[in-house]
């Protein structure tokens, strides 16, 4: 009896323990359950800080849509998450969760670097179009004092700080800024290329340079069939060309007036006047402020022809004068060799001039010959620009080459 409750109680300490082993065993793999498809607590913090990188990289201006339908999935997203926390069981949704996490993580990722490549573009775009609009500028002011960009000198003026004020948020990273400093600049520009490119082109005009041709054939065949001293100025290259008997003698540098690349229309415009002329006094020193001076016979009757046309088309005011006194002479007292629309030379090559010239000699101011000359290089660089510029719009992004 004794072996056998023995085996009875250890029976009956089996049938205890198995079912509690059993229960450790099932509470264990339940826990584990539990943990394995149970939410975190919190939403976490990636997608938050993802999003918000995305949005500083400009995602919302890059690309609107996209960018709006990760950041509504963010939000959908953590009021599931809220919504699954609340529950005393996991659902079936948990897995649908975590797998929505993962896609947005993906696509947070991939709209994040794609913002960075088209911001850095977008970067490198608005400096290229800083500097090709700090080049246009460059060359409008080398137009100064060859054609007659005075009214202009503030609008280039404003132009530049516009662009400085430009580079500087270009640097800071203020792309939009930039942008809007770089459109206003350009629009100050345009009235600016526009004077100018309408002031050069005759440079580059055939009939104009056929013109030109023309009156300086007619002078050289004077001086070679008399054998006389003739005088010919070449704007464009600032040189006065002295001739006997047809034939070259000797060249010499001048300066013009501040406009004096253009064809005189009216008095004070700095302009030097185009056309054939002759001298009509040799002022010697003491009969000039100058050192010596060449009077030609400006304004001829062709002259006062244009001017009268000029002001019946209103292009020049009705109380303003055609000016006149343009003369060929040498510097002042002072050393001074500026002028305001005649042709000024150095006192020894005046000399030289004045000594070989007499009153009746031929003078032919032309302003260029060949159709390469600088004035069309440079409104081909001017022209070239305003035609192939970076298409600026207020839209970020929007950068393009016409």
């Amino acid at each position: 009896m004794r072996g056998l409750g023995s085996g009875w109680h250890q029976a009956k300490r089996l049938a205890v323990w198995l079912p509690a082993g059993t229960l450790l065993i099932l509470s264990y793999l339940f826990v584990v359950w539990w943990n394995a498809d149970r939410l975190p607590p919190l939403f976490p913090p990636q997608l938050e800080s993802l999003d918000h990188q995305v949005w500083r990289h400009g995602a919302e201006a890059f690309y609107l849509e996209r960018y709006r339908t990760f950041h509504q999935g963010i939000a959908n997203l953590r009021t599931q998450w809220r919504k699954e926390q609340s529950r005393w069981w996991p659902s079936a949704e948990t897995l649908a969760i975590q797998t929505t996490y993962q896609q947005l993580l993906h696509e947070g990722t991939a709209l994040l670097e794609a913002s960075k490549h088209q911001k850095s573009t977008r970067h490198q775009q608005l400096t290229a179009v800083l500097e090709a609009e700090r080049r246009q500028v460059t060359r409008l002011r080398a137009l100064t004092g060859n054609f007659d960009v005075r009214r202009n000198l503030r609008a280039l003026s404003v132009a530049e700080g516009l662009l400085n004020q430009a580079a500087s948020r270009i640097e800071q990273g203020r792309d939009d800024q930039a942008r809007i400093l770089l459109l206003q600049a350009r629009e100050g520009l345009f009235p600016v290329e526009s004077q100018a490119i309408a002031q050069m082109e005759r440079y580059g005009s055939v009939p104009q340079l056929t013109k030109w041709n023309h009156w300086v054939t007619n002078t050289l065949a004077w001086s070679s069939s008399t054998g006389g001293t003739a005088i010919i100025i070449l704007k464009a290259t600032r040189q006065l060309a002295l001739y006997q008997h047809g034939k070259p003698l000797r060249r010499f540098s001048i300066e013009l007036g501040f406009s004096g690349l253009q064809d005189k229309v009216q008095e004070g415009d700095g302009a030097t006047p185009e056309g054939q002329f002759h001298i009509l006094k040799k002022k010697e020193a003491g009969a000039t402020k100058f050192h010596k001076a060449l009077l030609l016979n400006y304004p001829t009757s062709e002259h006062r022809q244009r001017f009268q046309e000029a002001k019946v088309r209103g292009v020049v005011a009705a109380h303003r004068a055609i000016g006149g006194l343009i003369e060929i002479h040498g510097q002042q007292p002072n050393g001074n060799n500026t002028t305001n629309g005649c042709i000024a030379l150095g006192n020894a090559d005046m000399d030289f001039v004045f000594h070989l010239v007499k009153e009746g000699t031929p003078v032919t101011v032309v302003g260029a010959l060949q159709s390469d000359n600088w004035v069309v290089k440079a409104l081909h660089d001017i022209t070239e620009h305003t035609r192939h510029r970076i298409v600026l719009t207020a839209e970020p992004g929007s950068l393009r080459h016409r």
